[in-house]
């Protein structure tokens, strides 16, 4: 799709316009997000929030595009601003907290290294989990829960009733469930 013809259904449909965005250059915006901020301080969800930063600064500004401006370039470089602004704010809290003032956090031997991990192999062994599902199952865990969509809007997009679509996820979430607990 060229970047006029997206412009237009930007303009046109918004909704519809940013989820043909994010398709075409959700990959590349994280990429160059993922370059700058591939240090280990930064998770994955710090790469997937400045990423969501970039595709929102970019639909408060995609009804001023004109004719010539190219939405691959400007996203590029808000990707690029974003990172890098992130990448700031990450030294700059870090060099500049005094242990000895007031409102300094109060450091607890509750933070270990294995709790971490453990956490991060939880939400990736959810992720998995989900994807088993199947469609439609997967789709309206991922809409419900990751996107925080409605079930009224996530049963018009997938053409099925709202009572069809919370009976699925009532019905993923206990799938879910139990794999959890026998997994335990």
């Amino acid at each position: 799709m060229q970047d006029e013809k997206l412009a237009r259904i930007l303009k046109t449909d918004p909704e519809r316009g940013m989820s043909k965005l994010v398709a075409k250059y959700g990959g590349l915006v994280c990429s160059i997000i993922r370059g700058k901020l591939g240090a280990p301080e930064f998770c994955r969800a710090d790469i997937e929030d400045c990423a969501a930063q970039t595709f929102m600064e970019f639909w408060s500004c995609s009804q001023d595009l004109g004719p010539a401006d190219s939405i691959k370039g400007l996203l590029c470089v808000t990707a690029k601003r974003n990172a890098l602004d992130a990448l700031r704010r990450r030294y700059r809290e870090k060099g500049t907290a005094s242990l000895d003032s007031e409102d300094a956090p109060e450091i607890t031997d509750e933070y270990s290294l294995e709790s971490d991990l453990e956490e991060r192999q939880l939400r990736e062994e959810l992720l998995r989990s989900v994807n088993e599902l199947g469609e439609p199952d997967r789709e309206i865990i991922v809409r419900k829960f990751y996107l925080g969509q409605p079930s009224k809007e996530i049963a018009k997009r997938l053409g099925m009733s709202v009572s069809n679509v919370d009976t699925r996820t009532h019905r993923a979430v206990n799938k879910l469930r139990a794999v959890f607990e026998e997994a335990e």
